[in-house]
């Protein structure tokens, strides 16, 4: 096992906080803004104006490119936006979107032919207990449909961490630039077609600077900087090192929520809360789990 250094353990827990903060930062954005339009223009900052100064990736296809920026754009954030906006919690979608762990194991187990343990199914078991609990706490059908999107979400994920791993991607900074280029136009495309031009125009009339700051801190910090940072550090250290820190995006959500936008937490909530970030915590440590009663069984044999 590398050391991580101590540097490099900073910046992966200032990511996984400023991630799991960017959901209060969406849910203050959503009360300005339409959840279509403020999709659009957090991709559109993504691509613009680095589009201009960044090379196009060399070893995946134009095809390739634009499918992982429906999938990314238009599949996880326009869902993510949009569940947010039925009534989903940023603290409770911080922790669906962590959902995308499982579906990218499944994923890997149908696609790659990988093996999955019996401590990946117990933490996938405790996660869905919890995930079961939330749905019973949830009020109002507007909610659940919420939920639902989010969790779909969080499969369109599962399937851009799938595309990564089939293309093997080298320069992710690129990639992700570059799509959102090819995630754009759907998105402005979607907005006119279900709201019409009622959002176009609210940009002229309603905008304000706390959305457009809110808009910038996604694009350049949340997600160009965010997966920049976070794919340099898996490249640099296994992965199984870096992903379980993971685990602390809906923890830094949660708080972030409860702190910043007094999101109320029941007793229920809050056990099932614990439950599901300790199936996240149980699934996403199983290698080192298996690895620490492999050593100790080992042990009481000598």
């Amino acid at each position: 096992m590398i050391k991580m250094d101590f540097r490099d353990l900073l910046l992966v827990i200032a990511v996984t906080v400023m991630w799991g903060s960017n959901f209060s930062v969406i849910d203050i954005s959503l009360d300005g803004i339409d959840p279509f339009m403020l999709t659009a223009l957090r991709f559109t900052f993504c691509a613009l104006p680095l589009v201009f100064f960044i090379k196009k990736p060399e070893n995946v296809s134009s095809s390739v490119i634009a499918l992982y920026g429906l999938l990314f754009g238009v599949g996880m954030c326009w869902l993510m936006n949009y569940g947010m906006y039925l009534g989903v919690s940023a603290g409770v979608t911080s922790l669906l979107l962590q959902f995308s762990a499982f579906f990218t194991v499944i994923w890997g187990v149908v696609l790659f032919g990988e093996k999955i343990s019996a401590i990946h199914v117990t933490g996938i078991l405790f996660a869905l207990v919890g995930l079961l609990f939330i749905i019973h706490v949830t009020e109002g059908s507007a909610e659940n449909k919420g939920l639902l999107l989010v969790l779909l979400a969080a499969l369109c994920w599962s399937l851009c961490n799938v595309l990564i791993k089939k293309c093997k991607v080298r320069d992710i900074f690129s990639f992700v630039v570059w799509s959102s280029l090819y995630a754009t136009p759907p998105l402005y495309l979607m907005t006119y077609w279900v709201k019409g031009a009622a959002p176009f125009q609210a940009l002229i009339t309603d905008f304000k600077a706390p959305v457009l700051l809110s808009i910038l801190f996604q694009a350049y910090v949340a997600t160009v900087f965010g997966y920049w940072a976070w794919n340099r550090l898996i490249k640099k250290y296994p992965a199984s090192q870096v992903a379980p820190l993971s685990v602390i995006v809906p923890i830094s959500g949660i708080l972030t929520s409860w702190y910043v936008l007094d999101e109320p937490i029941s007793n229920e909530k809050l056990f099932a809360l614990v439950l599901t970030i300790l199936g996240l915590a149980l699934f996403m440590n199983a290698s080192k789990i298996a690895s620490y009663i492999a050593a100790n069984a080992l042990r009481n044999k000598l």
